[in-house]
């Protein structure tokens, strides 16, 4: 099996912004947060490993980390296409959270309650690690292990949060705690909000914070990260695997494909994923008085309980991030710069932000940014190994993935090892899921899906829909292998 990566670098200049909403440029506010850093060199020449791990992101580092925590005398190498902040892991809203499929409810009615309690267990335990290590190793991530708050803006979405806590209580889980409206506006205050479900598995982060953190901690303990060096063939041969990159080879007895939203590029899972596009909006520092405005004195993550969802928390400098409202999918899947910005989904967002918070006043929007994610024909991570066995692979996290990908990490190194764990027996673990179909089928479904979704969304505003049913394509998804 082979996999060929051809990075589009071009780009466009930035639109000018609309009237009454100001807007500097499409940074991505976390990269400047980062500061001067110099790249890990690339690799060059030839070099013989015990596990290559293609992709630098959380999967591929924590996977590393996992791995030499266990087996400290392994030769670990991890070769990343761009820095390990390019990705998702360096551009995501920060959640590290629990969340698989769309909700609680449904993944439990998809794979059944014990199946779904032992999957959200082993998540949940990967939000309090991920915290533990933060605090151990002194990664400056801005980590806020705050939980999350579900919020509920019509009677719908109410019952949707209903709903997840009396899931949560049958399934046994704890740390769910069902809010009225005051208690929900206590925590923060919305005119739309009717009520709210907190949950404390929930921790905010800086992501390039925390991916450029555990690399370098990945590299303290002795694994090989080399940045620049995208793998342009990933082979299995007799007696191991053979990565390729521009400069460079890595021969290794096993691999890890690592490469989350790229996935699909790989020959051998063409069809198992899809990348969408999702966007961000970023405000300028708020001052004093809108803080109080506002209030969030929990300082949660926040999340509705729309289809297309709204989340948003604040950050460590005082801004408000607000992402979501839509998922856009391209025709053939391309993944480039020239798509890291959507002016109407921007102004969507905006808007949107601006209408929940009236009290805000005047917002200035400082930064928007977009990237794709992976999203699986189940709605969960497809995590396995290729059928050679020396490759074993994780993506598809739907763009819930800071915590699952340590979870993933977890999975993959017990593959590796070739240990069974309570971590390998997580129902999705080597579970087929259905393809996706050339384009123009995928496309066509993915239009369709996201027109159901957004067209329910509206219907439960207007109070029209119970929010109970899923739109028909997804019906028929879920009645496949």
């Amino acid at each position: 099996m082979g996999q060929r990566h051809r990075p589009d670098h071009t780009g466009r200049p930035d639109p000018e912004g609309e009237p009454g909403m100001a807007h500097l440029g499409s940074t991505i506010l976390w990269h400047e947060t980062l500061g001067p850093r110099r790249p890990r060199p690339p690799l060059t020449g030839t070099r013989t490993a015990d596990v290559v791990i293609v992709g630098g992101g959380y999967t591929g580092l924590w996977s590393a980390l996992h791995l030499k925590e266990s087996a400290p005398d392994l030769d670990v190498v991890v070769l990343e296409a761009h820095d390990v902040s390019y990705g998702a892991s360096g551009r995501n809203g920060g959640f590290a959270m629990t969340l698989l499929d769309f909700d609680l409810h449904r993944f439990a009615g998809n794979w059944g309650d014990e199946a779904a309690a032992h999957a959200h267990r082993a998540v949940a335990r990967s939000v309090r690690e991920i915290v533990d290590t933060v605090e151990a190793a002194g990664i400056d991530a801005d980590l806020e292990h705050t939980g999350l708050l579900r919020v509920a803006t019509n009677d719908a979405q109410l019952a949707r949060v209903e709903r997840e806590r009396a899931t949560a209580e049958r399934l046994g889980l704890t740390g769910f705690d069902l809010l009225d409206q005051a208690g929900t506006r206590a925590l923060l205050d919305s005119p739309s909000y009717l009520g709210g479900l907190t949950e404390a598995d929930c921790a905010i982060v800086n992501p390039a914070k925390l991916a450029v953190g555990l690399a370098e901690l990945a590299v303290a303990r002795g694994v090989a990260v080399h940045e620049g060096s995208p793998v342009l063939d990933l082979s299995e041969t007799p007696g191991g695997v053979v990565a390729t990159t521009p400069h460079g080879q890595v021969r290794a007895e096993t691999a890890i494909l690592a490469t989350n939203a790229w996935a699909h590029r790989h020959p051998a899972a063409r069809g198992w994923s899809a990348p969408l596009y999702t966007y961000i909006v970023v405000t300028e520092p708020l001052s004093e008085a809108q803080w109080e405005a506002i209030g969030w004195q929990g300082r949660h993550g926040v999340e509705d309980a729309r289809n297309y969802v709204h989340y948003f928390r604040p950050t460590r400098d005082g801004r408000i991030l607000w992402g979501g409202t839509d998922a856009v999918y391209r025709y053939g899947g391309p993944i480039s710069p020239r798509r890291d910005r959507h002016e109407a989904i921007r102004r969507r967002l905006e808007a949107e932000l601006v209408t929940s918070f009236p009290q805000l006043g005047r917002v200035r929007f400082t930064h928007h940014w977009g990237g794709p994610i992976s999203i699986t024909g189940r709605f969960v991570p497809r995590i396995g190994s290729f059928d050679g066995g020396r490759v074993h692979y994780a993506f598809g996290y739907s763009g819930h993935g800071v915590a699952p990908a340590h979870t993933a990490g977890r999975i993959l190194r017990d593959k590796v090892l070739g240990r069974d764990t309570e971590d390998t027996a997580v129902c999705f673990v080597d579970h087929p899921q259905t393809s996706f179909p050339p384009d123009p089928l995928t496309w066509i479904g993915a239009e369709l899906t996201r027109r159901l979704l957004q067209r329910q969304d509206r219907k439960m505003d207007r109070g029209q829909d119970s929010g109970d049913v899923d739109p028909l394509l997804l019906r028929v998804l879920d009645r496949l292998p």
